[in-house]
């Protein structure tokens, strides 16, 4: 039974470990598709959106906008390839009005504004909890060098009275 188990467990584990790239390889298929106008699940006349994107890929749509830890998207370059053919799309069906072109472009300079935003201040949040690690480090090492001191301090005593330290433990 536990052989079993095993090879149940690494079978799982090779399937996890090339589901990353499979995601990929839909998520590329896909925004291919909705570049040339022949989308299979969405159709041809879709809004472009990330909710759209992960529907023609059949994957979940918190695969197309999670994030790392540190505030990286997981498919950094489906992110920046979706947002290229987004404001390209938007540039191409608002040509005839200028203000609409000059809006849609706004638009994009405002989400990438916002992007890059929430990434300064994930930035500060990681620059200051690295600062309070740091000064509770020093902290810590302050009150050893205050020990040290100390225990110098108590060698010199006990060097100068002529006593070893075993001697003066032993009075004690």
């Amino acid at each position: 039974m536990r052989a079993s188990a095993n090879k149940k467990l690494a079978g799982l584990r090779r399937y996890h470990a090339a589901r990353p790239a499979r995601t990929r390889l839909k998520l590329l298929e896909a925004l291919d598709r909705m570049e040339s106008g022949h989308a299979v699940v969405v159709g041809s006349e879709f809004k472009w959106s990330k909710t759209t994107l992960a529907l023609e890929a059949g994957v979940n749509v918190n695969t197309v906008v999670r994030k790392l830890p540190g505030g990286l998207w997981v498919f950094p370059e489906i992110n920046e390839r979706f947002e290229q053919l987004k404001g390209k799309l938007g540039r191409s069906t608002t040509g005839s009005d200028p203000r609409e072109g000059k809006i849609a472009e706004l638009r994009g300079e405002v989400e990438r504004l916002k992007d890059q935003n929430r990434l300064l201040a994930l930035e500060v949040n990681r620059v200051g909890e690295q600062i309070l690690q740091e000064r509770e480090r020093a902290d810590r090492m302050a009150i050893h060098e205050q020990q040290n001191a100390s225990l110098r301090e108590e060698i010199r005593r006990i060097q100068g009275n002529g006593e070893t330290p075993l001697k003066a433990a032993r009075k004690a």
